[in-house]
């Protein structure tokens, strides 16, 4: 057996396993439990796993056909899954990258972004604990793989936009009060004074630290696309009935502007006038998206998808395949 086949093995192996940790670690932070006890148990009945009936993904598949042991209840799709795109996401780090300190921090990136998912879009809540975490590991990565300047201009820049976001999109929101029978709405921005939680902008602050602040605006910009490609199709449909042009008209400009500005950033060097022109016109746009999107959700009954998730993919693209991603927009437009 070569060794890149025994280590792809044994990548895979620990990627299953740490995938089954990171099902633990996200639901149990969901009900306020310890990662460490009780030992693993069916969520139904909350009868004990033993060892050799919690192989990842085999168990799932292949013992127990997705049912518990015990009640025979049907366990959710959700744990394998986990399991098989952590080991795929092991695998294929350590294959780009090797054994390095950089595959250690990619996948502990990673991996803490697999546990922020799922929170999520679970129950839309997103834990301090766990995005400090993500926070710090990308400070690390990016003043290694880049230095401290890179990381902490990027990790500021990043937090002070979404704030200024979040806060912005308060007083329109406030300035265009929601119907009043959205009572839930109104007591959370009337609270904390904020359009979106504090998750979305620790999140952001990562990101920024991890790509700096010329990839983060095209992040953002990624984001927003990813969101909507995700409920597309009813929310187009439900946004043609509703004749909600305007909310329309914001997402394409603010998306349209940030890709505009990306690609011309990359060709010539802008001053600090133009760039800060592009950043408030930026920052208004999503200010007035995100107010728009929110009162339109809310108001008109649409369904909501956390803006988590779709940060993190977006992150991790342009950390990736930002440079082939940039050029083919180039070859586009140009």
């Amino acid at each position: 057996m070569s060794d890149y086949l025994f280590y792809s093995i044994f990548m895979i192996i620990t990627g299953a396993c740490i995938g089954s940790f990171l099902n633990v670690v996200a639901l149990r932070a969901l009900s306020n439990e310890s990662i460490v006890l009780p030992s693993s148990k069916c969520p139904k009945c909350n009868s004990p796993i033993k060892w050799y009936d919690n192989i990842p993904v085999i168990s799932y598949f292949l013992i127990f056909k997705g049912k518990c042991r015990n009640c025979k209840e049907k366990v959710s799709l959700q744990y394998p899954l986990v399991e098989a795109l952590t080991a795929l996401i092991y695998w294929s780090v350590f294959s780009c990258f090797g054994f390095t300190l950089k595959t250690l921090l990619l996948l502990i990136l990673l991996s803490i972004s697999i546990v922020i998912t799922i929170t999520d879009i679970k129950e839309e809540t997103v834990f301090d604990s766990h995005c400090w975490i993500f926070i710090i590991t990308a400070i690390i990565y990016s003043i290694i793989e880049n230095n401290i300047y890179f990381a902490l201009t990027g990790f500021l820049f990043s937090a002070i936009i979404m704030e200024l976001i979040a806060r912005g999109s308060y007083y329109l929101i406030k300035k265009n009060k929601v119907e009043e029978n959205n009572s839930t709405v109104n007591e959370y921005v009337n609270k904390y004074k904020r359009a979106f939680a504090e998750g979305d902008t620790y999140l952001a602050a990562g990101a920024g630290a991890l790509l700096g602040i010329k990839y983060f605006i095209a992040t953002v910009a990624f984001s927003v696309i990813f969101q909507a490609i995700c409920i597309l199709p009813y929310f187009l449909i439900n946004l043609y009935k509703q004749k909600e042009m305007k909310l329309l008209i914001y997402i394409s400009s603010f998306t349209i502007l940030a890709i505009i500005y990306f690609v011309i950033s990359n060709i010539f060097e802008l001053n600090l006038f133009l760039t800060l022109i592009f950043i408030v016109v930026l920052t208004y746009l999503a200010i007035k998206t995100i107010t728009r999107l929110k009162q339109t959700l809310n108001e008109k009954g649409f369904i909501s998808v956390p803006f988590g998730p779709a940060l993190l993919f977006s992150s991790f693209l342009m950390l990736f395949f930002g440079k082939y991603i940039i050029t083919f927009i180039k070859q586009i437009i140009f």
